[in-house]
């Protein structure tokens, strides 16, 4: 579980995370909505303590990540897996060498077995072995969003943090993200948090919904319990429509 409370965070004098108090439960999609410019890749980045709050308390399990040790802080940050939303893929390496990185670097495991691992992945994202020597620049928007995807899975994470997953998309690949979160919790990772500004794909994957204007938290509950009306308080008529 994590339990994040108070949380709050400026940039240049301008207060951006105004105390959020937030629990994501285990076992659960929680999606992150709300307009752009909000605060909420801020969040999730806090999250993973990419970027460092003013003050406040982000606990998993109990551990807060803010004041804990670089040891217990590692161990903790090993479990996460952020899929950031423009990818981050290393331009200068081919798919292979994304997706195996992080494994060279952390686990020890014999050149094949490494190999197995990525295939598996790959494999898991809907891809196969002819992208794996190819680079970055060589993939579509929808081909490298599921390379980031499976550089994730590698880690055999307990918490997926997606930074809007379907942002730059087409209608076929965005669907195609949708199946993947939804099997990634069957199949691999049971908890995810989810930021975006995307309802069609809030309403497809989440099972809990939380509201994000204006640097606070204004609604948290079940995506059926916010009716359209609700939806149009935060949202501008296309974006709701979109």
């Amino acid at each position: 579980m994590i339990e994040v409370r108070n949380l709050k965070l400026s940039f240049g004098g301008k207060a951006v995370l105004m105390g959020i108090d937030l629990d994501i439960f285990d076992n659960e999609i929680l999606v992150i909505l709300g307009p752009s410019g909000q605060g909420k890749t801020v969040l999730i980045k806090s999250l993973a303590r990419l970027v460092n709050p003013d003050s406040g308390t982000i606990r998993y399990d109990g551990i807060d990540i803010l004041t804990a040790s670089r040891r217990k802080f590692l161990e903790i940050q090993n479990r996460i897996a952020f899929v950031f939303q423009n990818n981050a893929l290393f331009d200068f390496l081919d798919v292979e060498e994304n997706i195996s990185l992080y494994l060279k670097m952390h686990a020890r495991l014999k050149e094949q077995d490494i190999q197995n691992e990525v295939l598996k992945a790959i494999h898991f994202v809907g891809l196969d072995k002819s992208v794996l020597d190819k680079y970055p620049e060589e993939l579509s928007g929808g081909m490298m969003k599921r390379v980031a995807i499976a550089r994730a899975i590698i880690k055999n994470p307990c918490y997926f943090i997606y930074d809007e997953p379907t942002v730059g998309l087409d209608a076929v690949n965005i669907e195609k993200v949708e199946e993947l979160v939804l099997r990634l919790k069957k199949q691999i990772c049971k908890t995810a948090v989810i930021v975006t500004h995307d309802v069609k794909f809030m309403l497809a994957v989440a099972e809990r919904v939380a509201i994000l204007k204006d640097g606070q938290i204004v609604f948290v509950g079940n995506p059926q319990d916010l009716s359209e009306e609700e939806l149009y308080k935060f949202y501008s008529a296309g974006e709701v429509n979109g």
